[in-house]
């Protein structure tokens, strides 16, 4: 039994060791606002959505207009480049300046979120930008945006006790928003049923949670069983009455004087006095 809680130990510390390597090796996030780069307060408003953008250029015009002292109309959260690269230009806490319309075209927005809200989308928005033109992401900018949508839901439950749910009411494009000025944003081949297929799916962290989950179950199975097996011996080898198979044999051992007291005792003991006058010795 010790054997095999021993083993479930391994098992789960193992699992532990796996889950803090991956964390290790997940993507780093590089800071490259400054004091240029435009954003404002969210006024109380929670992140609820997370829209997707398209550059129209490279990662290194990116960087430039979102911290260029010119620049006094745009900014993002974030950008993904091509090599899987992630830039941060605004705090989540704060509102970027990425896909505000005015309050006459929000009622007329295809995303139904935005028109039941009724407000500055930028207020309970995170804006991720893609390096590129058409929306065509590499597969290293599509698996750093894949992480980085997950890290944003991770982030905003964390901070604000709100989970983004990963559907295509809250996973947008900007299209949905501002259908007039961005009506292709991000792009017409950005990977839609791949992005939503992904993250519908458990990430490998959560999967590994998952499988410690239900090894921690297990083990804790097994150490109740353990457990409630010492709980047996004890009570056998602590008992405060005399058992009735026992009793004429215990009586005569007190008679003779080999034993002042016989509770408390083992079920073994009893068993060699019973023993012992089955053989006559008593």
């Amino acid at each position: 039994m010790r054997h095999i809680a021993q083993r479930d130990l391994r098992n789960v510390q193992r699992v532990l060791i796996q889950l803090a390597e991956a964390r290790c090796l997940s993507l780093n996030i590089i800071w490259k606002g400054n004091q240029y780069t435009n954003s404002s307060e969210r006024r109380g408003q929670v992140p609820q959505i997370i829209v997707n953008h398209i550059s129209v250029g490279s990662m290194a015009s990116l960087d430039a207009w979102f911290t260029s002292p010119n620049n006094k109309v745009s900014s993002a959260h974030f950008g993904v480049s091509k090599h899987g690269d992630i830039h941060q230009y605004v705090k989540l806490e704060r509102m970027a300046w990425t896909q505000g319309i005015s309050a006459d075209r929000i009622a007329k927005a295809p995303a139904a979120i935005v028109r039941e809200k009724g407000i500055n989308p930028n207020l309970y928005g995170v804006s991720i930008e893609h390096e590129g033109y058409d929306g065509n992401l590499s597969e290293e900018q599509f698996e750093a945006s894949l992480w980085l949508h997950r890290y944003i839901r991770d982030y905003v439950k964390q901070e604000w006790g709100y989970v983004i749910p990963f559907n295509r009411e809250h996973i947008l494009g900007h299209f949905q928003i501002d259908p007039v000025r961005k009506s292709s944003c991000p792009g017409p081949k950005f990977p839609w049923i791949r992005l939503y297929a992904m993250l519908a799916k458990p990430s490998w962290e959560e999967q590994q949670m998952e499988q410690l989950r239900l090894e921690l179950q297990a083990t804790k199975a097994v150490v109740a069983d353990l457990e409630a097996r010492l709980a047996v011996m004890e009570r056998d080898h602590h008992l405060s009455e005399v058992p009735d198979w026992a009793k004429a044999s215990v009586n005569k051992a007190v008679q003779q004087g080999l034993i002042r007291t016989p509770t408390p005792s083992s079920h073994d003991f009893f068993r060699i006095l019973t023993v012992l006058d089955r053989k006559g010795l008593l």
